[in-house]
């Protein structure tokens, strides 16, 4: 047991260092030009497990892979599918893959990893009772695999537990990766689309100008596409000479700003959740939720993020918000925030 809670504190020390790896890498390449890009959509898992391990591990996985975030309705993060064993060569070029083995066992699953992972792990394991080894682009471009090994059955099915939320952050990391990687494919606007506005955004050149007031510190981009949401991103700042932004005040600078900039948008505190939390390298107030609009009979999600820059003494803040009626919004509302993240108050 001691070794086991060695090994997790020590991939958690991984883990974190992936994190702030992630922030965020742009333009990355890596692509290997004798492999396949992979396929499938990019938030389904696919887990190869065996029979025992599956009925144990199967619930937890569920729980922390397959949590939501509430848009217009409770949208998860990831889908898993289990896949049986001899169908795993119809699989190799997938891009998300779990693969759960058993170090004692010898029944398909477990005797197929050990055979691909080698001695080496293996008795890395065996030292450790446990191991969770990530690996990128293994049979084909853009492809992400986790293998999570125990030295038996029972530290298998813990690890798979007590490590679970760093499980989904692994994942959901690589998700952020891929958006922001297809983002900015594409060229950005030269900085003097932000003139007259003391920050600025790396905003794609799919986004098109929405809105400008410099006299009110309003400016706000729009992307659409067919079949595709409706996207905003909108910067508006203040001049603050103390850090008054809190809750109260990103409620009610939202509220206005909806209403004004988006022809009477507005949302309901039934709808929404403010929480604390990160943009880029700012901490930060996060609201986010259901918007409506009884002009239009109209709806959407959004999420905005405030925060006070001490230095140039500016309270700011970041809005994304959609509109799709047709389908799901989370993976819009992830590709607004990596945007989001690139803000930075101008020199």
């Amino acid at each position: 047991m001691r070794k086991m809670i060695f090994l997790l504190l020590l991939f958690s020390l991984l883990i974190s260092c992936s994190q702030q790896e992630r922030k965020h890498k742009v333009g990355e390449g890596g692509i290997d030009i004798h492999k396949p890009m992979s396929w499938g959509h990019q938030q389904t898992i696919y887990i190869f497990a065996d029979d025992n391990v599956w009925k144990y591990a199967e619930s937890y996985l569920r729980k922390s892979l397959e949590r939501y975030q509430f848009t217009t309705e409770n949208e998860t993060y990831f889908e898993i599918k289990r896949t049986p064993y001899k169908s795993i060569e119809q699989f190799y070029k997938f891009n998300n893959l779990i693969f759960f083995c058993d170090i004692e066992s010898n029944e398909e699953v477990s005797a197929y990893v050990k055979n691909i992972i080698g001695k080496k792990v293996q008795d890395e394991v065996k030292v450790n009772s446990v191991g969770i080894y990530p690996k990128n682009n293994l049979w084909a471009n853009d492809q992400y695999i986790l293998f999570i090994l125990g030295d038996n059955e029972e530290n298998l099915l813990k690890l798979n537990i007590l490590q679970s939320n760093e499980i989904f952050d692994l994942f959901k990391n690589k998700l952020y990766e891929r958006i922001t990687r297809k983002v900015y494919k594409l060229n950005i606007y030269p900085e003097n689309i932000f003139a007259g506005f003391p920050g600025k955004i790396k905003i794609p050149k799919n986004y098109i100008l929405y809105k400008k007031d410099i006299d009110n510190n309003f400016i706000s981009f729009i992307a659409r596409g067919k079949d595709k949401p409706d996207r905003y991103i909108s910067f508006y700042y203040e001049n603050m000479d103390m850090d008054n932004v809190d809750k109260v005040w990103l409620k009610k600078k939202r509220a206005k700003i909806a209403w004004d900039y988006y022809d009477e948008d507005e949302f309901y505190d039934k709808d929404i959740k403010i929480e604390k939390s990160e943009l880029g390298e700012n901490k930060c107030w996060k609201l986010s939720g259901r918007w409506q609009n009884k002009k239009y009979a109209a709806g959407g999600a959004f999420q905005s993020f405030a925060f006070y820059d001490k230095d140039s003494k500016l309270a700011i803040l970041i809005d994304n918000s959609v509109y799709f009626p047709e389908g799901y919004k989370l993976a819009a509302l992830i590709e607004l925030e990596v945007i989001s993240e690139t803000f930075c108050v101008k020199d």
